[in-house]
Protein backbone atom coordinates (compact mmCIF):
# COMPACT_ATOMS: atom_id res chain seq x y z
CA UNK A 1 0.00 0.00 0.00
CA UNK A 2 1.58 3.55 -1.09
CA UNK A 3 1.60 6.42 1.38
CA UNK A 4 -0.78 8.19 -0.46
CA UNK A 5 -3.32 5.23 -0.03
CA UNK A 6 -2.38 5.15 3.40
CA UNK A 7 -3.38 8.77 3.71
CA UNK A 8 -6.90 8.56 2.02
CA UNK A 9 -9.03 6.05 3.43
CA UNK A 10 -6.67 5.50 6.51
CA UNK A 11 -6.40 8.90 7.61
CA UNK A 12 -6.34 9.29 11.51
CA UNK A 13 -9.39 11.33 11.89
CA UNK A 14 -10.36 12.68 15.14
CA UNK A 15 -13.99 14.19 16.21
CA UNK A 16 -14.31 16.17 19.20
CA UNK A 17 -17.89 16.03 20.68
CA UNK A 18 -20.68 13.34 20.37
CA UNK A 19 -24.21 15.51 19.87
CA UNK A 20 -25.79 16.01 16.43
CA UNK A 21 -22.76 18.10 14.98
CA UNK A 22 -20.28 15.75 15.59
CA UNK A 23 -22.02 12.09 14.78
CA UNK A 24 -23.54 13.99 11.32
CA UNK A 25 -19.89 14.80 10.65
CA UNK A 26 -18.90 10.95 11.83
CA UNK A 27 -21.61 9.85 9.69
CA UNK A 28 -20.63 11.38 6.89
CA UNK A 29 -16.71 10.27 6.98
CA UNK A 30 -17.76 7.08 8.10
CA UNK A 31 -19.81 6.77 4.70
CA UNK A 32 -17.43 7.37 3.06
CA UNK A 33 -14.98 4.40 3.84
CA UNK A 34 -12.66 6.34 6.63
CA UNK A 35 -11.53 3.54 9.09
CA UNK A 36 -9.44 5.46 11.27
CA UNK A 37 -11.78 7.38 12.81
CA UNK A 38 -12.71 8.43 16.54
CA UNK A 39 -15.26 10.50 18.04
CA UNK A 40 -14.01 11.68 21.40
CA UNK A 41 -16.70 13.30 24.04
CA UNK A 42 -16.19 14.04 27.57
CA UNK A 43 -19.70 12.56 28.23
CA UNK A 44 -20.39 8.96 28.92
CA UNK A 45 -23.00 8.97 26.46
CA UNK A 46 -23.98 10.61 22.87
CA UNK A 47 -26.26 13.18 22.40
CA UNK A 48 -24.33 16.35 22.82
CA UNK A 49 -26.80 19.00 24.54
CA UNK A 50 -29.39 16.36 24.88
CA UNK A 51 -27.27 14.44 26.82
CA UNK A 52 -26.33 17.69 29.39
CA UNK A 53 -29.94 18.65 29.27
CA UNK A 54 -32.24 16.70 31.79
CA UNK A 55 -33.96 18.96 33.73
CA UNK A 56 -38.13 18.52 33.84
CA UNK A 57 -39.63 19.53 30.08
CA UNK A 58 -36.49 19.40 28.50
CA UNK A 59 -37.50 19.24 24.33
CA UNK A 60 -36.55 20.87 21.46
CA UNK A 61 -38.40 23.88 19.55
CA UNK A 62 -38.38 22.63 16.09
CA UNK A 63 -40.39 19.94 14.75
CA UNK A 64 -38.79 16.84 15.27
CA UNK A 65 -39.44 15.63 11.18
CA UNK A 66 -36.86 18.24 10.37
CA UNK A 67 -34.69 18.47 13.53
CA UNK A 68 -33.17 14.68 12.52
CA UNK A 69 -30.68 14.23 9.54
CA UNK A 70 -31.77 13.85 6.16
CA UNK A 71 -29.98 10.69 5.46
CA UNK A 72 -30.71 9.17 8.88
CA UNK A 73 -33.36 6.28 9.97
CA UNK A 74 -36.65 7.14 9.47
CA UNK A 75 -38.01 7.52 12.81
CA UNK A 76 -41.27 7.26 14.90
CA UNK A 77 -41.20 10.13 16.23
CA UNK A 78 -43.75 10.25 19.76
CA UNK A 79 -44.35 13.85 18.98
CA UNK A 80 -44.40 17.03 17.05
CA UNK A 81 -41.73 18.63 19.30
CA UNK A 82 -40.21 15.37 20.56
CA UNK A 83 -38.40 15.61 24.63
CA UNK A 84 -35.01 15.07 24.86
CA UNK A 85 -34.87 11.83 26.52
CA UNK A 86 -36.12 10.60 22.52
CA UNK A 87 -33.79 12.85 21.06
CA UNK A 88 -30.81 10.87 23.34
CA UNK A 89 -32.34 7.75 21.76
CA UNK A 90 -32.55 8.70 18.52
CA UNK A 91 -28.64 9.83 18.07
CA UNK A 92 -27.68 6.62 20.02
CA UNK A 93 -29.79 4.83 16.78
CA UNK A 94 -28.04 6.79 14.65
CA UNK A 95 -24.80 5.73 15.90
CA UNK A 96 -26.03 1.84 15.51
CA UNK A 97 -27.43 2.83 11.90
CA UNK A 98 -24.03 4.12 11.06
CA UNK A 99 -21.48 1.20 12.70
CA UNK A 100 -20.11 4.05 14.66
CA UNK A 101 -20.45 2.14 17.97
CA UNK A 102 -16.29 1.00 17.66
CA UNK A 103 -15.59 4.52 16.89
CA UNK A 104 -16.63 6.10 20.08
CA UNK A 105 -14.44 7.42 22.86
CA UNK A 106 -16.38 8.50 25.23
CA UNK A 107 -16.11 9.32 28.79
CA UNK A 108 -12.51 11.10 27.41
CA UNK A 109 -11.47 15.04 27.57
CA UNK A 110 -9.43 16.54 25.00
CA UNK A 111 -7.72 19.33 26.92
CA UNK A 112 -5.86 20.47 23.71
CA UNK A 113 -4.95 20.20 20.23
CA UNK A 114 -1.92 21.04 18.86
CA UNK A 115 -1.13 21.24 14.87
CA UNK A 116 2.98 19.90 14.57
CA UNK A 117 3.52 20.68 11.04
CA UNK A 118 2.69 17.17 10.44
CA UNK A 119 -0.12 15.92 11.56
CA UNK A 120 -2.72 16.81 15.22
CA UNK A 121 -1.83 15.98 18.20
CA UNK A 122 -3.98 15.43 20.38
CA UNK A 123 -3.76 15.79 24.63
CA UNK A 124 -6.31 13.84 26.68
CA UNK A 125 -7.31 14.96 30.52
CA UNK A 126 -5.54 11.29 31.94
CA UNK A 127 -2.26 12.72 30.30
CA UNK A 128 -2.52 10.45 26.92
CA UNK A 129 -1.65 11.73 23.60
CA UNK A 130 -2.61 10.37 20.42
CA UNK A 131 -1.71 12.06 16.90
CA UNK A 132 -4.59 12.83 13.68
CA UNK A 133 -4.12 13.91 10.60
CA UNK A 134 -7.23 15.67 10.68
CA UNK A 135 -9.46 17.33 13.61
CA UNK A 136 -13.48 18.12 13.44
CA UNK A 137 -14.24 20.46 16.39
CA UNK A 138 -18.05 19.73 17.40
CA UNK A 139 -18.35 21.44 21.05
CA UNK A 140 -21.04 23.81 20.15
CA UNK A 141 -21.64 27.18 21.03
CA UNK A 142 -23.22 26.50 24.15
CA UNK A 143 -21.76 23.78 26.02
CA UNK A 144 -20.41 25.65 29.10
CA UNK A 145 -22.94 26.32 31.52
CA UNK A 146 -22.71 29.87 32.37
CA UNK A 147 -23.11 30.53 36.42
CA UNK A 148 -24.72 33.96 36.92
CA UNK A 149 -21.87 36.12 38.47
CA UNK A 150 -23.93 37.37 41.99
CA UNK A 151 -22.12 38.65 45.13
CA UNK A 152 -23.03 35.31 48.28
CA UNK A 153 -23.84 32.81 46.01
CA UNK A 154 -21.55 30.14 47.17
CA UNK A 155 -22.54 31.64 50.47
CA UNK A 156 -25.85 30.13 49.98
CA UNK A 157 -26.96 27.61 52.18
CA UNK A 158 -29.74 25.84 50.18
CA UNK A 159 -29.33 23.86 46.99
CA UNK A 160 -27.90 25.57 44.01
CA UNK A 161 -28.78 24.20 40.65
CA UNK A 162 -28.14 24.41 37.20
CA UNK A 163 -30.17 23.16 33.97
CA UNK A 164 -27.57 22.11 32.23
CA UNK A 165 -26.21 20.14 34.88
CA UNK A 166 -29.12 18.83 36.53
CA UNK A 167 -28.73 16.14 39.37
CA UNK A 168 -30.90 13.13 39.25
CA UNK A 169 -33.38 13.79 42.01
CA UNK A 170 -33.29 17.38 42.79
CA UNK A 171 -36.34 17.14 45.63
CA UNK A 172 -38.73 20.36 44.95
CA UNK A 173 -41.30 18.99 46.72
CA UNK A 174 -42.56 21.49 48.93
CA UNK A 175 -39.54 23.81 48.97
CA UNK A 176 -39.14 27.44 48.19
CA UNK A 177 -37.53 27.22 44.67
CA UNK A 178 -36.50 30.57 43.39
CA UNK A 179 -35.67 30.47 39.10
CA UNK A 180 -33.35 32.95 37.49
CA UNK A 181 -33.50 33.55 34.08
CA UNK A 182 -36.62 33.22 31.89
CA UNK A 183 -34.53 31.97 28.87
CA UNK A 184 -35.51 28.65 26.96
CA UNK A 185 -35.00 26.52 29.49
CA UNK A 186 -36.37 28.45 32.13
CA UNK A 187 -39.68 28.76 29.59
CA UNK A 188 -39.29 24.67 29.91
CA UNK A 189 -38.95 24.21 33.55
CA UNK A 190 -41.04 26.31 35.33
CA UNK A 191 -44.26 25.16 34.20
CA UNK A 192 -43.17 21.54 35.45
CA UNK A 193 -41.54 22.48 38.95
CA UNK A 194 -44.94 24.78 40.01
CA UNK A 195 -46.71 21.54 40.36
CA UNK A 196 -44.55 20.14 43.28
CA UNK A 197 -42.86 23.57 44.69
CA UNK A 198 -44.12 25.08 47.96
CA UNK A 199 -43.33 28.47 46.47
CA UNK A 200 -41.51 29.64 43.03
CA UNK A 201 -40.07 33.10 42.71
CA UNK A 202 -39.03 33.86 38.99
CA UNK A 203 -36.08 36.58 38.64
CA UNK A 204 -36.38 38.12 35.03
CA UNK A 205 -34.03 40.41 33.82
CA UNK A 206 -35.74 40.77 30.17
CA UNK A 207 -39.09 39.13 29.07
CA UNK A 208 -38.87 36.93 26.26
CA UNK A 209 -41.22 36.05 23.50
CA UNK A 210 -43.18 33.45 24.20
CA UNK A 211 -45.41 31.91 21.93
CA UNK A 212 -47.89 28.71 22.23
CA UNK A 213 -46.45 25.78 21.06
CA UNK A 214 -48.80 23.90 18.51
CA UNK A 215 -47.86 20.61 19.86
CA UNK A 216 -49.26 16.96 19.67
CA UNK A 217 -48.78 13.51 20.14
CA UNK A 218 -48.57 11.09 17.33
CA UNK A 219 -50.75 8.42 16.79
CA UNK A 220 -49.68 4.81 15.55
CA UNK A 221 -52.01 5.10 12.33
CA UNK A 222 -50.27 8.44 11.57
CA UNK A 223 -47.16 6.33 11.44
CA UNK A 224 -48.51 3.40 9.36
CA UNK A 225 -49.41 6.00 7.10
CA UNK A 226 -46.34 7.44 6.34
CA UNK A 227 -44.35 4.38 6.07
CA UNK A 228 -47.42 3.24 3.65
CA UNK A 229 -46.93 6.80 1.60
CA UNK A 230 -43.85 8.26 2.27
CA UNK A 231 -44.72 11.19 0.04
CA UNK A 232 -46.92 12.42 2.78
CA UNK A 233 -44.29 12.38 5.49
CA UNK A 234 -42.00 14.06 2.57
CA UNK A 235 -44.42 17.12 1.80
CA UNK A 236 -44.85 17.74 5.58
CA UNK A 237 -41.62 17.88 6.36
CA UNK A 238 -41.33 20.51 2.48
CA UNK A 239 -44.19 22.63 3.90
CA UNK A 240 -41.91 23.10 7.21
CA UNK A 241 -38.67 23.77 5.37
CA UNK A 242 -40.65 26.55 3.40
CA UNK A 243 -42.51 28.19 6.76
CA UNK A 244 -38.56 28.47 8.38
CA UNK A 245 -37.34 30.14 5.08
CA UNK A 246 -40.00 32.90 5.16
CA UNK A 247 -39.74 33.41 8.35
CA UNK A 248 -35.81 33.30 8.36
CA UNK A 249 -35.93 36.27 5.49
CA UNK A 250 -38.51 38.00 8.51
CA UNK A 251 -35.13 38.44 10.87
CA UNK A 252 -32.68 39.52 8.53
CA UNK A 253 -34.18 40.82 5.06
CA UNK A 254 -37.61 41.80 6.00
CA UNK A 255 -37.59 43.05 9.67
CA UNK A 256 -40.71 45.17 9.41
CA UNK A 257 -42.57 41.67 9.51
CA UNK A 258 -41.80 41.14 13.47
CA UNK A 259 -44.35 43.73 14.15
CA UNK A 260 -46.50 40.96 13.09
CA UNK A 261 -45.17 38.40 15.67
CA UNK A 262 -45.14 41.83 18.41
CA UNK A 263 -48.82 42.32 17.82
CA UNK A 264 -49.61 38.49 18.19
CA UNK A 265 -47.68 38.14 21.27
CA UNK A 266 -49.58 40.95 22.96
CA UNK A 267 -52.75 38.48 22.32
CA UNK A 268 -51.52 35.98 23.53
CA UNK A 269 -50.59 37.92 26.96
CA UNK A 270 -53.70 39.50 26.97
CA UNK A 271 -55.64 35.77 26.84
CA UNK A 272 -53.81 34.08 29.03
CA UNK A 273 -52.35 36.41 31.90
CA UNK A 274 -55.24 37.78 33.92
CA UNK A 275 -53.30 40.54 36.21
CA UNK A 276 -52.36 43.13 34.08
CA UNK A 277 -49.62 44.50 36.04
CA UNK A 278 -48.10 41.05 35.60
CA UNK A 279 -48.96 40.88 31.74
CA UNK A 280 -46.87 44.49 31.51
CA UNK A 281 -44.19 43.08 33.24
CA UNK A 282 -44.39 39.51 30.68
CA UNK A 283 -44.36 42.41 27.40
CA UNK A 284 -40.80 42.86 25.88
CA UNK A 285 -39.38 45.99 25.46
CA UNK A 286 -37.65 44.76 22.01
CA UNK A 287 -37.88 44.07 18.65
CA UNK A 288 -39.17 40.54 18.49
CA UNK A 289 -36.18 38.39 16.92
CA UNK A 290 -33.92 40.73 18.44
CA UNK A 291 -33.67 37.84 21.35
CA UNK A 292 -34.01 33.91 20.73
CA UNK A 293 -37.81 33.46 20.36
CA UNK A 294 -39.32 30.51 22.69
CA UNK A 295 -42.56 28.04 22.42
CA UNK A 296 -44.43 27.12 24.88
CA UNK A 297 -48.40 26.71 26.12
CA UNK A 298 -48.12 26.54 29.78
CA UNK A 299 -45.57 29.81 30.83
CA UNK A 300 -47.38 32.35 30.89
CA UNK A 301 -50.22 30.82 32.42
CA UNK A 302 -48.11 30.12 35.73
CA UNK A 303 -48.07 33.31 36.53
CA UNK A 304 -51.81 33.47 37.48
CA UNK A 305 -51.10 31.00 40.33
CA UNK A 306 -50.80 32.68 43.78
CA UNK A 307 -47.29 30.33 44.34
CA UNK A 308 -45.97 31.84 41.61
CA UNK A 309 -44.19 35.56 41.98
CA UNK A 310 -42.39 37.51 38.99
CA UNK A 311 -39.76 39.41 40.41
CA UNK A 312 -38.10 42.12 38.18
CA UNK A 313 -36.27 43.81 40.53
CA UNK A 314 -32.29 43.26 39.96
CA UNK A 315 -30.66 41.17 41.84
CA UNK A 316 -28.36 42.60 44.45
CA UNK A 317 -26.91 39.63 46.37
CA UNK A 318 -27.28 36.19 47.56
CA UNK A 319 -26.88 35.46 51.39
CA UNK A 320 -27.06 32.37 53.34
CA UNK A 321 -30.95 31.94 53.29
CA UNK A 322 -32.33 33.27 50.15
CA UNK A 323 -31.77 36.20 47.76
CA UNK A 324 -31.85 39.91 48.43
CA UNK A 325 -33.50 42.72 45.38
CA UNK A 326 -32.94 46.23 46.43
CA UNK A 327 -36.12 46.73 48.58
CA UNK A 328 -36.78 42.85 49.40
CA UNK A 329 -35.55 39.83 50.77
CA UNK A 330 -36.54 36.57 49.28
CA UNK A 331 -36.21 33.52 51.47
CA UNK A 332 -35.78 30.36 49.50
CA UNK A 333 -34.56 26.89 49.86
CA UNK A 334 -33.34 26.03 46.06
CA UNK A 335 -32.03 28.04 43.60
CA UNK A 336 -32.44 26.99 39.89
CA UNK A 337 -29.89 28.71 37.66
CA UNK A 338 -31.20 28.73 33.94
CA UNK A 339 -28.65 30.96 32.70
CA UNK A 340 -27.77 29.27 29.53
CA UNK A 341 -24.15 28.83 28.47
CA UNK A 342 -20.60 31.03 28.00
CA UNK A 343 -20.83 32.37 24.53
CA UNK A 344 -18.02 34.73 24.81
CA UNK A 345 -15.89 32.31 22.66
CA UNK A 346 -16.22 29.32 20.41
CA UNK A 347 -14.26 26.17 21.06
CA UNK A 348 -14.08 26.56 24.88
CA UNK A 349 -13.80 23.23 26.20
CA UNK A 350 -9.74 22.66 25.10
CA UNK A 351 -7.18 25.02 23.52
CA UNK A 352 -6.29 25.08 19.93
CA UNK A 353 -2.94 25.71 18.57
CA UNK A 354 -2.29 26.48 14.61
CA UNK A 355 0.74 26.69 12.83
CA UNK A 356 3.52 29.33 14.12
CA UNK A 357 1.62 28.60 17.63
CA UNK A 358 -1.44 30.82 17.38
CA UNK A 359 -4.04 29.84 19.53
CA UNK A 360 -7.29 30.16 18.25
CA UNK A 361 -8.29 32.44 20.82
CA UNK A 362 -5.61 35.19 19.60
CA UNK A 363 -6.12 34.05 16.20
CA UNK A 364 -9.83 35.63 17.12
CA UNK A 365 -8.98 38.66 19.32
CA UNK A 366 -10.94 40.60 17.19
CA UNK A 367 -13.95 37.85 16.97
CA UNK A 368 -14.61 34.73 16.20
CA UNK A 369 -14.80 34.11 12.73
CA UNK A 370 -14.30 31.04 9.88
CA UNK A 371 -14.91 30.81 6.71
CA UNK A 372 -18.61 29.45 6.22
CA UNK A 373 -18.10 29.08 10.16
CA UNK A 374 -16.10 25.94 9.00
CA UNK A 375 -12.40 27.02 8.75
CA UNK A 376 -10.11 29.14 9.66
CA UNK A 377 -6.50 30.25 8.28
CA UNK A 378 -3.40 29.26 10.06
CA UNK A 379 -5.01 25.80 11.47
CA UNK A 380 -4.42 23.13 8.65
CA UNK A 381 -6.48 19.94 8.42
CA UNK A 382 -8.64 21.57 10.96
CA UNK A 383 -12.74 21.89 10.81
CA UNK A 384 -15.17 23.05 12.96
CA UNK A 385 -19.20 22.38 13.12
CA UNK A 386 -21.35 24.67 14.44
CA UNK A 387 -19.34 27.65 13.81
CA UNK A 388 -19.00 31.61 14.07
CA UNK A 389 -21.95 33.05 12.62
CA UNK A 390 -23.93 29.53 11.70
CA UNK A 391 -26.84 29.66 14.07
CA UNK A 392 -30.26 30.10 12.77
CA UNK A 393 -32.97 32.25 14.29
CA UNK A 394 -35.82 30.07 12.78
CA UNK A 395 -35.05 26.62 11.12
CA UNK A 396 -33.78 23.26 12.00
CA UNK A 397 -29.45 23.85 12.57
CA UNK A 398 -29.24 19.96 11.99
CA UNK A 399 -29.99 21.33 8.13
CA UNK A 400 -26.33 23.36 9.13
CA UNK A 401 -24.85 20.79 10.48
CA UNK A 402 -25.28 18.15 7.83
CA UNK A 403 -24.25 20.93 5.58
CA UNK A 404 -21.16 21.22 7.11
CA UNK A 405 -20.50 17.81 7.42
CA UNK A 406 -20.71 17.30 3.62
CA UNK A 407 -17.92 20.25 2.87
CA UNK A 408 -16.25 18.63 5.48
CA UNK A 409 -15.91 15.25 3.73
CA UNK A 410 -14.92 16.53 0.38
CA UNK A 411 -12.45 19.05 2.02
CA UNK A 412 -10.62 15.74 3.76
CA UNK A 413 -11.47 14.35 -0.21
CA UNK A 414 -9.67 17.35 -1.63
CA UNK A 415 -6.28 16.24 0.30
CA UNK A 416 -6.46 13.09 0.14
CA UNK A 417 -6.23 13.19 -3.87
CA UNK A 418 -4.00 15.61 -4.12
CA UNK A 419 -0.38 13.81 -5.58
CA UNK A 420 1.01 13.48 -2.12
CA UNK A 421 -0.40 13.76 1.24
CA UNK A 422 -1.11 17.22 1.84
CA UNK A 423 -2.68 19.34 4.33
CA UNK A 424 -5.28 21.86 3.62
CA UNK A 425 -6.14 25.51 4.58
CA UNK A 426 -8.14 28.08 3.69
CA UNK A 427 -6.73 30.82 1.51
CA UNK A 428 -6.52 34.14 3.07
CA UNK A 429 -8.30 35.69 0.31
CA UNK A 430 -11.68 33.57 0.40
CA UNK A 431 -11.60 33.89 4.17
CA UNK A 432 -11.61 37.99 3.43
CA UNK A 433 -13.85 38.05 0.88
CA UNK A 434 -16.28 35.75 3.11
CA UNK A 435 -16.03 37.94 5.98
CA UNK A 436 -16.85 40.63 4.11
CA UNK A 437 -19.45 39.37 2.42
CA UNK A 438 -20.75 38.88 6.46
CA UNK A 439 -20.40 42.14 7.52
CA UNK A 440 -22.33 43.70 4.24
CA UNK A 441 -25.11 41.63 5.33
CA UNK A 442 -24.74 42.70 9.07
CA UNK A 443 -24.77 45.68 8.46
CA UNK A 444 -28.34 46.12 6.84
CA UNK A 445 -30.96 46.50 9.53
CA UNK A 446 -32.38 43.25 10.43
CA UNK A 447 -33.84 42.08 13.99
CA UNK A 448 -30.54 40.94 15.36
CA UNK A 449 -28.91 44.40 15.24
CA UNK A 450 -31.94 46.39 16.74
CA UNK A 451 -30.61 47.73 20.00
CA UNK A 452 -31.19 44.76 22.30
CA UNK A 453 -28.83 42.87 24.50
CA UNK A 454 -28.34 39.46 23.28
CA UNK A 455 -25.76 36.18 23.76
CA UNK A 456 -25.91 36.31 19.88
CA UNK A 457 -23.13 39.25 20.37
CA UNK A 458 -19.55 39.02 21.24
CA UNK A 459 -18.06 41.95 23.58
CA UNK A 460 -17.60 44.37 20.91
CA UNK A 461 -21.62 44.16 20.01
CA UNK A 462 -20.97 41.67 16.87
CA UNK A 463 -23.05 39.50 15.85
CA UNK A 464 -21.05 36.30 16.02
CA UNK A 465 -23.41 33.53 16.52
CA UNK A 466 -26.17 34.23 13.55
CA UNK A 467 -26.07 33.20 9.31
CA UNK A 468 -27.76 36.34 7.90
CA UNK A 469 -29.12 34.56 4.97
CA UNK A 470 -32.05 31.54 3.77
CA UNK A 471 -31.11 28.08 4.63
CA UNK A 472 -30.88 26.96 1.13
CA UNK A 473 -28.43 29.95 0.40
CA UNK A 474 -26.01 28.18 3.09
CA UNK A 475 -26.15 25.25 1.65
CA UNK A 476 -25.11 26.27 -1.87
CA UNK A 477 -22.37 27.87 -0.57
CA UNK A 478 -21.08 25.83 1.62
CA UNK A 479 -22.29 21.61 1.06
CA UNK A 480 -19.28 20.89 -1.60
CA UNK A 481 -15.55 22.46 -0.61
CA UNK A 482 -13.96 24.10 -3.71
CA UNK A 483 -10.48 23.27 -4.44
CA UNK A 484 -9.72 27.00 -5.04
CA UNK A 485 -10.42 28.17 -1.55
CA UNK A 486 -7.94 25.84 -0.18
CA UNK A 487 -4.04 25.77 -0.39
CA UNK A 488 -2.50 22.91 -0.11
CA UNK A 489 0.83 21.76 1.49
CA UNK A 490 3.06 18.65 0.50
CA UNK A 491 4.04 17.02 4.27
CA UNK A 492 6.53 14.82 5.41
CA UNK A 493 6.52 11.49 5.30
CA UNK A 494 4.91 10.15 8.80
CA UNK A 495 6.94 8.70 11.18
CA UNK A 496 5.28 5.24 12.07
Amino acid sequence: MTEHARYDRDARIAVIGAGFGGLGAARALAADGYRNLVVFDARDEVGGTWSANRYPGVACDAPSHVYSYSNGPRYAWARRFADGAQIQRYLHDCVIDAGLLPHLSLGTTVTAASWTGRDWLLELQDGQTSRFDFVVCATGQLSVPALPDIPGLADFQGAVLHTARWPTDPNLTGRRVAVIGTGASAIQVIPEIVETAAHVTVFQRSAPYVFPKADRRYSPDLHRLYRRAPILRRLVEKTLWVGFELVTAAFWKWPRVMRLFERRHAAVLADTVTDPSTRQALTPDYRAGCKRILISSTYHACFNRDDVRLETAPITAVDTGGIRTADAHHEVDVIICATGFETDTFVSTLTVTGRDGISLPERWSDGARAFLGISVPGFPNFFLVYGPNTNLGSGSIVYMLETQAEHIRTAIGLAAAAARPSSLEVKAGSFDAYSRKLVRRMSQPTVWNSGCRSWYRDGAGRDVHNWHGFMSEYRRSARRARAGDYTFTALPARSE
